[in-house]
């Protein structure tokens, strides 16, 4: 299995993801819910809906990613 270099906004993301303080959920209902369903599929985020809300944080797997698109784009 090959997995494809991340897009820019699949990276903008896993760092936004990956800047919430714990197992914190974000509310992408308004955001592009398509981006954070990708990252789902791909098994670095969780995806609910809860109150007709979609809501998407990171697994362990995406935690790292996160760190590393972090890292790549200069920040610490």
């Amino acid at each position: 299995m090959t997995m494809r270099a991340f897009t820019p906004t699949e990276e903008r993301a896993l760092v936004k993801l990956g800047d919430l303080p714990g197992e914190t959920f974000l509310d992408v209902t308004r955001d592009r819910p398509s981006i954070y369903e990708r990252l789902s599929d791909k098994g670095l985020a969780t995806l609910t809906l809860h109150k007709r809300q979609k809501r998407a944080r990171l697994t362990g797997t995406g935690r790292y990613f996160a760190e590393l698109v972090a890292s790549k784009r200069g920040r610490p």
